[in-house]
């Protein structure tokens, strides 16, 4: 058993890096060549690994890491800086493309009106890794555009998860989900306003604090069991860990930990994620999909709804950025179009969410990737040549 599981890691990790590097040097997400390799050698092509139960924990545990770094590389008070046009962007890079999407699924997938729900989400919700990415890549990370594009992501991503738990849930759950949340919400932001405004006296008290933490080993640990402590508590509460898992992250910065624990601990979790758990997470939802032939009565569903959401996105997010960022340049316009278009982990993550818990089927969920797959490469073929 031991071995069997070492080889399928292996496997998976060695093909998806390889994948995901050749997709790196086209100019592509390399998300979408970790994808890919999960293809290839699951279900969908030549069947050489099919998931199982150690391969499922090591995917979860994969997203945790990856969704908590998300939060940690977010700054809480820049999200509510730029919240308003944030918001206002969410509506167009989401909220519509979200609404042509579950109108195309229910008359073209029929797969029951919950299930086309969360494979409409799972392809139209934006993904805070691959749009960070970009930012990043085209030097928005400090400019006001780019912070609104992220602010956006931020709020469209947490909703998305939230829809999720709605979605599976009946309707006095789904009402208690959303008084549950907006509960989480409320405590998260007072307990980030104590700890980055707090008093002189708690400030005095956190540096003490940090000499403890000194010891870099307890300093991850404690991390990380924060990490898990309220991802558990958002799962207790009928809200997906994912979201309390994320939130945990926002709570973890420089103030509370000291800047040179803060430093060390983002550096190593994001070489963790980038040599291993993002790879072999997004392998993984590759080896998830089922065979081509199960799914070729699909595939003129899943071009109609991919590029029919994408396309309206794109032109909405173009006359948008003019009159909402006033960004008069034509390709200035398009790489913002682009860029906020970026789709993948966060769909992939919902949707691996969805089928692991069984609101899903293998067909659904194999649709939805693919679909992600499909937009991440039409959206990122536009920022090749810009």
């Amino acid at each position: 058993m031991a071995l069997n599981i070492i080889i399928e890691v292996l496997v998976v990790l060695s093909v998806s890096i390889i994948a995901g590097e050749l997709f790196e040097q086209l100019k592509f997400p390399s998300v979408v060549g970790y994808l890919i390799a999960g293809l290839v050698i699951g279900p969908f092509v030549f069947n050489f690994i099919q998931n199982n139960s150690e391969l499922q924990a090591l995917s979860s545990l994969s997203l945790f890491f990856i969704i908590f770094l998300l939060g940690i590389e977010m700054k809480t008070e820049s999200v509510i800086k730029y919240l308003k046009p944030s918001i206002k962007m969410s509506v167009t890079s989401f909220f519509l493309p979200l609404v042509l999407s579950i109108l195309l699924s229910v008359v073209l997938l029929h797969f029951g009106l919950r299930q086309d729900l969360i494979v409409s989400l799972s392809i139209a919700v934006p993904s805070i890794s691959i749009v960070s990415v970009l930012v990043m890549r085209y030097r928005l990370a400090r400019d006001p555009k780019g912070i609104m594009i992220i602010g956006s992501v931020v709020i469209t991503d947490v909703i998305a998860f939230l829809l999720l738990g709605i979605i599976y849930k009946s309707a006095l759950n789904a009402i208690l989900i959303v008084i549950y949340f907006i509960i989480f919400l409320m405590i998260f932001l007072n307990v980030d306003k104590i700890l980055n405004k707090g008093s002189k006296k708690l400030r005095i008290r956190l540096n003490k604090s940090k000499k403890i933490l000194k010891s870099e080993h307890f300093g991850y640990a404690m991390v990380i069991v924060i990490g898990l402590l309220v991802g558990g508590i958002s799962q207790l509460i009928g809200i997906n860990y994912i979201i309390g898992v994320f939130f945990a992250g926002l709570i973890i910065h420089e103030g509370l930990i000291g800047r040179t624990l803060f430093r060390k601990v983002r550096k190593t979790i994001t070489r963790m994620n980038d040599g291993f758990f993002i790879p072999l997470f997004f392998g993984i939802a590759g080896i998830d999909v089922s065979s081509f032939h199960s799914l070729e009565v699909y595939v003129p569903a899943i071009l109609t709804i991919s590029i029919s959401v994408i396309t309206f996105s794109i032109l909405i997010n173009f006359f948008y950025s003019k009159r909402a960022m006033n960004i008069k340049k034509r390709q200035w316009r398009i790489k913002i179009s682009a860029i906020i278009n970026g789709r993948g982990a966060v769909g992939i993550a919902i949707a691996t969410v969805a089928f692991e818990i069984g609101v899903i089927t293998n067909s659904a969920y194999s649709v939805a990737v693919l679909g992600t797959i499909l937009i991440s490469i039409v959206a990122t073929s536009l920022l090749r040549n810009i």
